[in-house]
């Protein structure tokens, strides 16, 4: 049972990296293109 639950732990962790790294992927492409709008606009 203690092995069961050790393992849905590492399964939940897991996956909440993965979504908190999709995130910070996401925020880092979207700031990326604000940039290249704003310097775009700048010239």
């Amino acid at each position: 049972m203690k092995h069961i639950l050790f393992d849905l732990f590492l399964v939940s962790l897991g996956s909440g990296i993965g979504v908190v790294t999709m995130c910070l992927v996401r925020a880092g492409r979207q700031f990326d293109r604000d940039m290249e709008t704003w310097k775009g606009g700048e010239k």
